[in-house]
């Protein structure tokens, strides 16, 4: 039956350097109006009041003219800033450089940062990327206080971009910058001393930096800092705690988050379980692709969770594309929906792939659902002995005594694979010593590399057969060749134990062997039945 999903959460990365390089103005900094007091030209509080009421195009002609007829930093600056943003006029890149530049050679602090983000930006502003003279601009902003030249100067030495590379460096820049209230860099410094990066790990600081950032509307440490508090590491664990930042990372639109505060409403986790709250959450974060929240949407709907009508179209789409995203899970009741004509019509084939899928994916219970299949005889017709070996030996040590009379019956026929699996099971289980290596002997003569690495480590510790150093050196001497891990070193060390004279008759022995494994021919054929 389905069941939701809530996989194991990973420390995901710090933001990469070309996104936190983007275009876009920083909020705080870029998207605000220039200040009263900074305006000594005759025109600025025409200017000034435009801006407030949202009328670019007059705040766009009123710099151009005031950059024309005044020579002031400030107003180039702005007019520079103006182009880059595309504010009451098309974007213009080149003009926005240009005025900037001139504004930095009259030492304007906030144009040089201005500057050298659009110089780390590059190819998507159409222009060659300059991390160089970008961190010339930073370092001198940064050097006289610039918060925002500070961050990216932190960014630039963690990365070594344009300069050599100094997470020591980096650790300081980011400090200075955090102190100032710079969200980001407050985010970036309990990075680093989570990681250790640049200094000494230490949880106490990571997680006073952290929640510095998480109260300033950082999203991402809004959710980690939740996360902290769910699972008590880094932090006490707290169950109102981790729901208060799950909920203001999720109203941020940050889709992990909304996919955890879904669930936790979806399975009435540490809150009353309501999952009209659940959907409200699960939805937009399976629309954005978030795998986890596609496969609890399909749960759902298949069960009928919280009163919510069952719908296995929606179901089975919802699990389709939990699927497409790799969740094993989802693969596994697909292919059960396949199976029993579930929200789509019934399809041996289709059921068969999505379990092959799923435990390629790591669901061990597909080996079950797929022995079952083969035991049945729903499969006649649609794979192969040796291919249903897998799972049936899978199913074998789940303690199914069907799936041991088959692999029996199938070594029995001569289907290699089977023999092997059928005697891995046995030894795995601890008894049947004898009968495992008989089978283990037929194998490695047909051929079989796993059953000449296992037979030889059968013959070092005398596990079924005699011990015998000579035997072991000439099956691992055969499966070395075939290319099995391990084998050539398991050899080389059983040769520490003999005598040259006995090194001497297993690599015979071992000759004899290659030649008879080399003439004989498969018992059976390993196709497809037919059926009939």
């Amino acid at each position: 039956m389905p069941f939701p999903h809530r996989p194991a959460l990973s420390r995901l990365p710090v933001l990469c350097l070309a996104v936190l390089m983007a275009a876009s103005p920083v909020p705080g900094q870029e998207t605000q109006a220039p200040s009263a007091s900074d305006m000594t030209a005759p025109d600025m509080a025409a200017i000034e009041q435009a801006w407030k009421r949202g009328d670019y195009v007059t705040v766009r002609e009123g710099l151009k003219r005031l950059t024309e007829t005044e020579a002031t930093p400030l107003a180039q600056y702005r007019y520079g800033r103006v182009l880059y943003e595309g504010r009451g006029g098309p974007r213009d890149i080149a003009g926005a450089i240009d005025w900037l530049g001139r504004a930095v050679e009259q030492d304007h602090l906030e144009a040089a940062t201005l500057l050298a983000r659009i110089l780390l930006t590059g190819a998507s502003l159409g222009i060659e990327r300059d991390p160089v003279r970008a961190g010339q601009l930073l370092a001198g902003a940064a050097a006289r206080g610039d918060r925002e030249a500070q961050y990216y100067m932190g960014l630039l030495s963690s990365a070594g971009d344009g300069m050599a590379k100094d997470e020591a460096a980096a650790v300081n820049w980011f400090l200075a910058a955090a102190e100032k209230e710079h969200v980001e860099a407050q985010y970036a410094l309990s990075r680093a001393y989570s990681k250790g990066a640049g200094v000494a790990a230490n949880p106490e600081k990571t997680l006073l930096w952290l929640t510095r950032a998480a109260e300033n509307g950082h999203a991402e440490a809004q959710f980690y800092l939740a996360n902290a508090h769910d699972t008590g590491q880094g932090a006490v664990r707290s169950a109102s705690e981790a729901l208060s930042w799950y909920r203001r990372a999720a109203e941020q639109g940050h889709i992990l988050a909304q996919r955890m505060l879904g669930t936790k409403y979806m399975q009435g986790e540490e809150v009353p379980q309501d999952i009209g709250e659940a959907l409200r959450w699960l939805e937009p974060a399976a629309q954005a692709g978030e795998p986890g929240a596609m496969t609890n949407l399909g749960y759902i709907y298949a069960t009928g969770a919280g009163g919510v009508p069952v719908d296995d179209v929606r179901a089975l789409a919802w699990y389709g594309r939990a699927a497409d995203a790799g969740i094993g899970r989802a693969m596994l009741v697909l292919g059960r929906f396949h199976e029993t004509g579930r929200g789509t019509p019934q399809d041996m084939g289709q059921a068969m792939g999505f379990y092959r899928q799923a435990l390629a994916a790591g669901e061990a219970q597909a080996a079950g659902q797929l022995a079952r299949l083969q035991l049945d005889g729903k499969l006649d017709g649609l794979t192969a002995p040796h291919e249903a070996v897998t799972w049936m030996a899978q199913a074998l040590r789940g303690g199914d005594s069907r799936a041991e009379t088959w692999l029996v019956a199938q070594a029995e026929e001569g289907v290699r694979p089977a023999r092997t699996a059928l005697a891995l099971a046995w030894l795995e289980r601890g008894d049947r010593a004898e009968e495992a290596a008989a089978w283990l002997e037929r194998a490695a003569q047909d051929g079989d590399a796993r059953a000449q690495a296992e037979l030889g480590r059968l013959y070092v510790t005398g596990t079924g057969v005699p011990l015998d150093y000579e035997a072991a050196h000439a099956w691992l001497n055969l499966a070395a060749a075939a290319g099995m891990t391990g084998a050539g070193e398991q050899r080389d060390t059983v040769a520490k134990l003999m005598t040259p004279a006995q090194i001497a008759a297993a690599q015979a022995r071992a000759r004899d062997l290659f030649e008879a494994v080399e003439a004989r021919v498969p018992a059976t054929q390993q196709t497809v039945r037919d059926g009939n």
